[in-house]
């Protein structure tokens, strides 16, 4: 609730209590001062049972800590309605409202969005106006002795694609149905990764050994546009990235970077260090590569190495990435091995690493335990930290601490999503809950029963791909966001 100083009288500091006889809410309500306003927050109690709550809380203002002096306007009511939802309890409903465009959105067109794999979109969320927009059934992904982002969801022209069971499908953001499907099972070591689409076409890397491919699809009708062969072991891949020269990707039998052009022709093959599920950033000028070992700087028609970086902090363990490298300002770029945050409990970590190519060299790292890429806007990268357990916003210039946010359930024991990031938001998952963070109060506004990857379309869909730790199948969740 938004209190305006100047029609209301508020000024200095101000304090406030609820007082609400549902017992609905916490006594405590946390004030913010923004811009001439005075933002009242509200906190749910955990005792409050599962369903729809509806009435009135008193809200008290104050002009001391102790809550005794009276502000000039002693108190306000709110009326509210509040749906509590259990992560075990039934699907609330479907609510298949028009499909309207989100003004600056772009489509998610790979992993974390975009080319510079930056997780950002650049639209302003008020998370009065989510509703559930509709819930399915779809293939659940596992790889190695944990999990990777191998059914990320990918959009374009109103529809979105996804991958599992060796195949590629295409359903309708209005209702989830399936549009079109195309398997890879008769290839002779069948297995898919997930999809990249730009331009009318969907991009996926698919089979495995001597059976390696990378394939164009129609993006409306699945219809084979090519089919590139390419040489791999037994890897799983990370969407491919489209850059205005042609689409790339890991691949290679002993690791390496391969580039197509749109006609599937190959531009080059460049190698580097052995690891799966990594996928490069692109830019206009430059191909990035992070592998652990370095960053490595191609050209992206020539495949040329421009510049190579090592990274001092990184242990090889399991041979996987399990994320991107991602593109600052210019010349600036942040990694992490994210896959070594799941060794061991967390107690192995890793390090936040920052590359400064003027310097060609690492000029800060923090250590920690990263599980998953980060996000990143105007000189600040927003990253999921397991231990201690907080999302964590770090400055680009020398990666010190501005502030954190740590999720508020009990049972909130580890992030299990990338960052999805917005003007006034970030939005996170841990193994209970997505949850969204204002950027200026840095406290939780919005949150949902439900964990995965994360997905935010410009029809106004944040999409929640469930994380599934076992099982053959997982849940994917729709939700309106205006």
């Amino acid at each position: 609730m938004t209190l305006n100083a100047a029609s209301t009288g508020l000024s200095g500091n101000v304090y406030a209590k609820a007082i609400d006889p549902d017992g609905v809410f916490s006594v405590p309500v946390t004030v913010n001062a923004s811009a001439g306003n005075y933002v009242l927050e509200l906190s749910t109690l955990s005792s409050v049972s599962t369903g729809l709550h509806t009435g009135q809380v008193v809200v008290n203002l104050y002009t001391d800590a102790a809550c005794t002096r009276p502000q000039k306007m002693p108190s306000v009511w709110v009326n509210y309605t509040v749906n509590v939802l259990d992560s075990g309890g039934a699907w609330p409903g479907n609510h298949l409202t028009a499909l309207s465009s989100i003004q600056g959105a772009s489509e998610w067109a790979t992993f974390q969005g975009n080319a510079a794999h930056t997780g950002y979109v650049p639209v302003r969320l008020d998370p009065n106006q989510f509703s559930t927009r509709w819930q399915i059934s779809v293939p659940a992904l596992l790889y190695y002795n944990s999990w990777c982002n191998l059914a990320t969801v990918t959009t374009e022209g109103g529809n979105f694609y996804m991958a599992g069971n060796d195949a590629v499908t295409a359903r309708s953001e209005y209702d989830g149905s399936t549009l079109w499907s195309y398997s890879f099972s008769g290839l002779p070591n069948p297995s898919v990764n997930p999809p990249a689409v730009s331009n009318g076409v969907v991009y996926v890397a698919a089979g495995q050994q001597s059976s390696t491919y990378m394939y164009a699809l129609d993006a409306m009708t699945g219809s084979k546009l090519f089919q590139s062969a390419m040489s791999s072991q037994w890897e799983h891949y990370l969407a491919p990235t489209v850059g205005s020269s042609g689409v790339y990707t890991n691949a290679g039998t002993y690791g390496g970077l391969y580039a197509f052009n749109f006609q599937g022709d190959r531009l080059y093959f460049a190698g580097a260090e052995q690891q799966s599920a990594w996928t490069p950033a692109v830019d206009a000028n430059s191909v990035y590569v992070y592998t652990g070992d370095a960053l490595r700087v191609f050209d992206p028609v020539l495949g040329t190495l421009k510049t190579s970086i090592t990274d001092t902090t990184f242990t090889n363990y399991i041979y996987l990435i399990n994320g991107s490298a991602v593109l600052g300002a210019a010349n600036s770029v942040f990694a992490a091995v994210y896959g070594n945050s799941n060794l061991n409990g967390g107690d192995i970590g890793n390090s936040l690493v920052h590359f400064n190519l003027v310097s060609n060299t690492v000029d800060w790292s923090v250590r920690g335990v990263y599980p998953s890429t980060p996000a990143y806007d105007s000189g600040v990268i927003y990253v999921a930290n397991n231990n201690p357990l907080r999302l964590e916003a770090r400055s680009e210039a020398d990666g010190k601490l501005i502030w954190s946010c740590t999720p508020p359930a009990s049972g909130d024991t580890r992030f299990v999503s990338e960052v999805l990031l917005t003007k006034d938001a970030v939005i996170v998952s841990t193994n209970l809950s997505t949850y969204a963070i204002d950027r200026s109060t840095h406290h939780v506004v919005w949150s949902y029963p439900s964990a995965g990857n994360l997905v935010l379309s410009p029809r106004g869909i944040l999409y929640i791909e469930g994380y599934s730790a076992q099982g053959s199948t997982t849940t994917l969740t729709a939700i309106n966001v205006h």
